[in-house]
C-alpha cells in the first residue's frame, strides 16, 4: 500500500502550493528574456540560466518533460553547478532532492529512498557506480569524472526498470555530456580557497569549418587540492576532454570523443575514534590517523561515439558506444579499531594498525546501444514508441596484498611516520606475515527494451513497456599466498546466469496545461550468489516501486513543481540459516527477506522571475524490515537507519536590481534529521548553510565569492558502518572560495 497522506503531508503540500502561487504572480512576459540553450540537444541547460530543464530521457529513453515523466525526477543544471562552484559528483548530489551521500573508505555511495543507487548512466549508457559491482570500494578501479565535462545531471528516484533492469530500486543518475556548439565560445575559471586549493579550467567550443558542418569542443582542467586535515600530500587531478561532431549528409549527425583523467588522492580511510561510550570524538577537526605513504591513484580513459540518423520527420535511429579503461592503486595504512564490540577510546588508550594493504585494480567496460524512436498519429493523437538493444561487458581484475601488522600507537602523538611503506612484492617475510589474492570479475549483459507512450485522448497518456535482460557474472578468486606461504585453499570459479523480464507502467492525466496527475509501477532485479538448501543459486532479489504524484509546469517549462508519494519494496532477500544443507555442509540461505520503504517528496525548481531562481526539495522517508533477517535485523526495525527520515535542500539566487544588475547573491541550506549507523552510532540532525556573491565586472569577466558551511557546523558525514573505533569522518568545515570566470 502507498503511504497515506498525514497532516504533515497536507501542511507541506500547502507550502508547495504557496510557492507555486508566488511564481504565478509573475507574468509570462516577464520570463520571455530567459535564453534557451542553443545546443542541438533538447535537454541541454548550458546558457539557459535556469535551475530546471525542458526535457530528459533517463526514465524511459523517450524525450519527455519532467511533467510528462510518471516518476519523481530532478535535474542539477549547469547554472546550479556554476553558482555553487561544484565540480564533484558527491557534492552535487548533496544538493538535490531525496539523495543521501554516504562516505565509504575514501569513496562515496549514493542512496535514495533507503536503497543504494548502484547504477548510473552517461549520456544514457549504463555504467556501474564505483564500488557497486562487487560491494568492495577498494576492489574498484573506476572514478567519477570532473563535472566540468557535463552539461547537467538527471536524477530519477525509485526503480528504473526500462533503462537499468538489474540493481537496487533506489534510482539512477544520468550524467549528460557537453556537446559542441554551433557558435564559437571560449570560457574558463580560476578557483582558490582557504585550504590552498588551486583549480583552473578552459572550455573552447565551436565550428571547425566555414559551413559549420564540423564542430568541436575541448575541455581541460588542473586541480591542486590540499585537505583541511593534517595530510602531507595534496590531492591533484588532471582532466582532458574532447569531442568532434559532424553532419553526415542531411539526415545524420555523428560524434566521437574522449576523456582522460589522472587523479591522485590521500583518502582518510578510517576516520577517527569516538570517546568511550560517547558519540563525540576527542580529536581535532584536522586529525588524520593514516600513514604518510597511504595513497590512491586512479587513471581513467574513455572513448565514446554517437550517431543519430533521422529516417524521416517521425523516426530516428541512434547508436551509442562507450569504452572505458581504468587503473587504480590503493595503498591503505592507518591506526583504528573497527571491532563492533569496541566501546570507544578510553583515557590513555591506544589504537592498533589495521594491517597494511595494497590493491592493484584494472578495469575495462564496453557498452553499446542501438535504438529506434518514432511517433505516429492514431485516434487523433500523437503516439510515441521506442525500441532499444543494449550490450555491456564489464571486467575488473584485482591483486590484493596484505602485510600483517597490528602495532599499536598513541593516537594523540601519532604523526604517520611510525611505519614505513613495506616492500609489497616480498611475500616471504617471516616477521610480518604476507597474504596475496587475485580476484577476477566479469559481468556480461544483453538487454532489449520496448515501449509506447499511448495517448487515447488529449489528456490521458499511458506509458507501458518492458525490458528483457540476459545477465551473466563470472567470478574467480585465486588464493595465492597466505601467512607467507603457498595458500592451500582451493581457488573458486563461479558462473551466475539470470534471464529476467521487468515491466513498466505509468499513467499521466493532464488536469490542465500546467498540471498533471500520475501513477506508476516499475520493478528491477538484482542477481545474487547465495545458495539454498540444495546448493542452488537463489532467485534474484526483486525491487518494485509504486508511486503517485502531482506535477506542475509553468512559463513554458521554466518552472517545475512536483509532489510524489512512493512505496518501494524489495523481496527475495537472502536470510542465513546455520543448519546443514542437503550435502551435509554448514549453512544455507532462504529467500524470505523483505523490506519496505515509504515516503513522499516535494520539489520546486526553476525560475520564479527572470532574475530569481529557486531549487527546493523535501523528502520524508521511513523504511522497515517486513521479515526478520537476523537477531540484529528484526521485523519492524528500521531497515535504512543511515538514511535521514527528513531531508531538505534549498538554494536560491537573485540578480539584484541595481548597478545594471551586475550583482547576484545566492544562498541555501542542506538539512537532514538524525541518522544511526548499522551499529547504533548516532549523528544528530544538522543544517549546513552556504552563501555566494557574484559581480559581473564586464561581459567577459565575473568574480565570485562563496562560503560553504557558513556557520562552521561540526558534524560527521553519513556512514553506514560507523563504529566507536573508526569510520567517523569529520565533514568539511567553513570554506571560503574565490573564483574568477572569463568567457568570450
Amino acid at each position: 500500500m502507498l503511504l497515506m497522506p498525514s497532516r504533515r503531508t497536507f501542511a507541506l503540500s500547502a507550502v508547495f502550493i504557496a510557492l507555486s502561487q508566488t511564481a504565478f504572480a509573475t507574468t509570462e512576459d516577464d520570463l520571455a528574456e530567459i535564453n534557451v540553450s542553443s545546443s542541438a540537444d533538447a535537454t541541454a541547460t548550458e546558457h539557459s540560466k535556469s535551475f530546471t530543464t525542458s526535457a530528459m530521457k533517463t526514465t524511459t529513453g523517450l524525450e519527455l518533460s519532467p511533467k510528462e515523466t510518471p516518476q519523481s525526477v530532478s535535474v542539477i543544471t549547469k547554472q546550479q553547478l556554476q553558482d555553487r562552484g561544484i565540480n564533484k559528483m558527491e557534492d552535487a548530489l548533496k544538493t538535490t532532492t531525496g539523495v543521501s551521500v554516504v562516505r565509504d573508505s575514501g569513496k562515496h555511495r549514493f542512496y535514495s529512498r533507503g536503497f543504494l543507487i548502484d547504477q548510473m548512466e552517461v549520456d544514457g549508457l549504463p555504467t556501474t557506480v564505483a564500488g557497486g559491482a562487487n560491494g568492495n570500494p577498494y576492489r574498484d578501479s573506476s572514478s567519477m569524472a570532473d563535472l566540468l565535462i557535463y552539461d547537467h545531471l538527471e536524477v530519477v528516484r525509485g526503480a528504473t526498470g526500462l533503462t537499468q533492469s538489474n540493481g537496487e530500486p533506489g534510482g539512477t543518475i544520468n550524467a549528460v555530456r557537453k556537446k559542441p556548439t554551433s557558435n564559437f565560445q571560449a570560457k574558463g575559471n580560476f578557483t582558490f580557497n582557504n585550504w590552498g586549493k588551486a583549480y583552473t579550467n578552459v572550455d573552447v567550443s565551436g565550428p571547425l569549418n566555414n559551413s559549420g558542418s564540423l564542430r568541436g569542443r575541448f575541455i581541460a582542467a588542473l586541480e591542486h587540492d590540499p585537505s583541511f586535515k593534517n595530510i602531507n600530500k595534496a590531492d591533484s587531478n588532471r582532466l582532458l576532454y574532447g569531442v568532434v561532431e559532424s553532419n553526415l549528409g542531411d539526415n545524420t549527425v555523428a560524434s566521437v570523443g574522449m576523456m582522460y583523467q589522472n587523479r591522485h588522492e590521500t583518502p582518510d580511510y578510517f576516520g577517527v575514534p569516538l570517546h568511550e561510550n560517547s558519540f563525540n570524538s576527542p580529536f581535532k577537526y584536522d586529525t588524520y590517523l593514516g600513514y604518510n605513504w597511504a595513497r590512491r591513484q586512479i587513471r581513467q580513459f574513455n572513448l565514446f561515439s554517437e550517431t543519430n540518423s533521422f529516417l524521416n520527420d517521425n523516426w530516428q535511429w541512434s547508436n551509442r558506444f562507450s569504452y572505458t579503461r581504468s587503473n587504480s592503486t590503493d595503498k591503505v595504512g592507518a591506526i583504528t579499531n573497527l571491532s563492533t564490540n569496541y566501546k570507544g577510546l578510553a583515557q590513555g588508550g591506544s589504537l592498533a594498525t589495521n594491517n597494511l594493504q595494497n590493491y592493484l585494480n584494472h578495469g575495462d567496460e564496453f557498452v553499446y546501444r542501438t535504438g529506434l524512436t518514432g511517433k505516429f498519429d492514431w485516434l487523433g493523437q500523437q503516439q510515441d514508441v521506442f525500441l532499444n538493444y543494449t550490450y555491456s561487458y564489464e571486467k575488473e581484475n584485482t591483486m590484493w596484498r596484505r602485510v600483517r601488522n597490528s602495532t599499536a600507537f598513541d593516537p594523540f602523538s601519532f604523526n604517520g611516520a611510525e611505519i614505513a611503506e613495506p616492500d609489497w612484492n616480498n611475500v616471504t617475510d617471516s616477521v610480518n606475515k604476507r597474504d596475496r589474492t587475485h580476484y577476477r570479475n566479469r559481468i556480461i549483459s544483453n538487454a532489449l527494451s520496448a515501449g509506447i507512450r499511448f495517448s487515447p485522448t488529449e489528456k490521458w497518456h499511458i506509458l507501458a513497456g518492458a525490458r528483457a535482460t540476459q545477465w551473466r557474472n563470472i567470478s574467480e578468486t585465486n588464493y595465492d599466498i597466505w601467512n607467507s606461504a603457498v595458500d592451500s585453499d582451493a581457488d573458486s570459479y563461479t558462473v551466475t546466469k539470470r534471464n529476467r523480464i521487468v515491466p513498466y507502467v505509468g499513467i499521466t492525466y493532464d488536469i490542465d496545461k500546467n498540471h498533471s496527475l500520475y501513477a506508476s509501477y516499475t520493478s528491477i532485479f538484482k542477481p545474487q550468489s547465495a545458495k539454498d538448501y540444495d546448493s542452488k543459486t537463489l532467485a534474484p532479489i526483486t525491487g518494485t516501486n509504486y508511486e503517485v504524484g502531482l506535477k506542475g509546469s509553468y512559463y513554458d517549462g521554466r518552472l517545475n513543481t512536483s509532489l510524489a508519494l512512493f512505496d518501494v519494496r524489495q523481496k527475495n532477500r537472502p536470510v542465513y540459516f546455520s543448519g546443514l544443507n542437503a550435502k551435509g555442509k554448514q549453512g544455507y540461505y532462504i529467500p524470505m527477506g523483505e523490506v519496505e520503504s515509504k515516503g513522499f517528496e516535494l520539489e520546486v525548481s526553476g525560475n520564479l522571475t527572470p532574475d530569481w531562481s529557486l531549487f527546493a526539495g523535501y523528502t520524508y522517508n521511513k523504511s522497515k524490515y517486513k521479515q526478520s533477517e537476523s537477531s540484529r535485523y528484526l521485523a519492524g526495525s528500521n531497515y535504512s537507519s543511515y538514511t535521514p527520515k527528513h531531508l531538505f535542500r534549498l538554494y536560491s539566487s537573485y540578480n539584484l536590481p541595481f548597478d545594471n544588475k551586475k550583482w547576484t547573491i545566492g544562498g541555501g541550506v542542506n538539512f537532514q534529521s538524525r541518522v544511526t549507523s548499522l551499529y547504533n552510532v548516532q549523528q544528530a540532525s544538522y543544517a549546513v548553510w552556504d552563501a555566494n556573491l557574484q559581480y559581473q565586472v564586464s561581459p567577459h569577466i565575473s568574480l565570485r565569492f562563496s562560503v560553504l558551511n557558513l556557520t562552521d557546523k561540526r558534524y560527521f558525514e553519513n556512514q553506514k558502518v560507523r563504529v566507536y573505533g573508526g569510520n567517523n569522518f569529520y565533514a568539511e568545515p567553513r570554506t571560503y572560495s574565490f573564483m574568477l570566470d572569463w568567457q568570450f
